[in-house]
């Protein structure tokens, strides 16, 4: 394979027709058969992957180029997220527009060619994919959560999402940051595969429009805050690592079937 086949075989899975802005190819190559995964990579990465004996490298958090700088655009994909739950597009804008803002001023300084650079230099393919293994791992759990009514409780929509391998391995567990596990979960929905957690404002958004059961991946402890001292539903928080290894190893199962053999930084599969 070659990195431009791993890209389409990642859009594909996730249902993408194009790259987005948090996901590139920074350095091509071809002939791979061996890769290393990790959900960040940095310089050390790329030894360890030329000491493995490795032709190419994925990383899930975007590892410099455009995808660092502008990767925050895929924030974007919140406000069809919270259409598809029921809220108005206008709230739905509105309720971005404060951690968008942030986002921009935060990566705009960030060091976007030092792991690129060292790649090009030890001739080591690097491609970072980060949304569409994130969705990939949405569309998983959103699945999973079929045939769960209005009437189920947090603690039945917990149940079926800990049943993934990635989940149950983990040493983090899921944690129901807000409401209890014996509530019920009504309208749910999964906020995941937008860059990063929605925050404070997308969340209040969802509660304000409906949703009684919220996932996110993580959370900030001064939004969590802001959240438990307003009305509000059932937060769920699935922890970072293993929603992010959800995804990839669905993605890893399909280049598996393609010949590549792949060596991945955390046992989670």
């Amino acid at each position: 394979m070659d990195t431009q086949q791993i890209m389409r075989t990642a859009l594909g899975l996730a249902g993408f027709r194009s790259v987005p802005a948090d996901s590139e190819i920074h350095i091509k190559g071809r002939r791979i058969r061996k890769i290393l995964v990790a959900i960040d990579v940095g310089v050390a990465e790329l030894l360890l992957a030329r000491d493995l004996g490795c032709d190419a490298v994925i990383a899930h958090h975007p590892a410099g180029g455009s995808a660092k700088l502008e990767g925050y655009k895929v924030f974007l994909r919140h406000i069809n997220q919270l259409k598809e739950a029921g809220v108005p597009e206008d709230a739905a804008k509105e309720a971005i527009k404060p951690k968008l803002r942030a986002l921009e001023l935060q990566h705009h300084p960030d060091n976007y060619d030092q792991t690129p650079s060292a790649a090009k230099k030890l001739r080591m393919p690097l491609v970072s994919i980060h949304s569409p293994c994130d969705e990939i791992g949405r569309k998983m759990i959103q699945h999973a959560l079929k045939g769960l009514d209005e009437n189920s409780t947090v603690k039945d929509v917990i149940s079926r999402i800990g049943r993934f391998p990635e989940f149950r391995k983990a040493v983090s567990r899921i944690e129901v940051r807000l409401g209890s596990p014996k509530k019920k979960a009504g309208k749910t929905a999964i906020s995941h595969a937008a860059y990063t957690n929605g925050g404070y404002e997308i969340a209040k958004t969802y509660f304000q429009n409906g949703v009684g059961t919220l996932s996110y991946i993580h959370i900030a402890e001064a939004d969590l805050t802001r959240l438990a001292s307003e009305p509000s539903g059932n937060l769920i928080v699935l922890g970072h690592i293993a929603s992010d290894w959800l995804g990839i190893n669905r993605l890893l199962n399909e280049l598996e079937k393609k010949g590549l053999e792949p060596i991945v930084t955390t046992d989670l599969r």
